[in-house]
């Protein structure tokens, strides 16, 4: 399985910045997609987990690729829909393409092209060749409510989770 652990370096030479994209931009990408992804997800009534997962999809995939080649937004809703698969909340990619279509301006939402639910399934495959078919993703909240769990009843204990298991959501 491949190594999804990177070092500062490797974040300095990314396939987008090679392609020509300043490293604040393409950071910008990565909050938008991210972003994308979670309220698209929310919309959709997807637990958080599923979200997860398409975020952690979405930043693989774009340490392989740039996002001259491929939009974010179509990566989103594909990564989005491979993940609502593999947390078993699968969502129907009319109904994730019918929420990006709200979600997004015509501008945005045009890179979709003339057959969005084609557009995604075709970059599914794509996808799914990037990350080598590597669907397993640990999330790290999954330990804290484990750890919560053994603890019973420590105010102290339980104030350090919940500041814990926020800042893991929004980072």
């Amino acid at each position: 399985m491949p190594c999804w652990y990177y070092d500062k370096d490797e974040f300095q030479k990314t396939p987008s910045q090679a392609d020509g994209i300043d490293q604040e931009t393409e950071a910008r990408y990565r909050k938008e997609g991210a972003r994308f992804i979670i309220d698209a997800g929310n919309k959709l009534g997807l637990r958080y987990d599923t979200c997860a997962t398409g975020v952690v999809y979405f930043h693989r995939f774009y340490m392989y690729h740039s996002f001259r080649e491929f939009h974010r937004y179509v990566m989103g809703a594909c990564c989005l829909f491979l993940a609502g698969k593999v947390e078993e909340t699968p969502k129907k990619c009319k109904d994730i393409i019918k929420t990006a279509r709200s979600m997004l301006p015509d501008q945005h939402f045009m890179v979709f092209g003339e057959d969005p639910k084609e557009e995604v399934i075709t970059m599914e495959r794509i996808l799914l060749q990037t990350i080598k078919f590597d669907l397993q993703v640990d999330h790290p909240y999954s330990f804290l409510l484990r750890f919560a769990k053994g603890i019973k009843g420590e105010q102290n204990y339980f104030s350090c989770l919940i500041l814990s298991h926020d800042y893991v959501q929004h980072v």
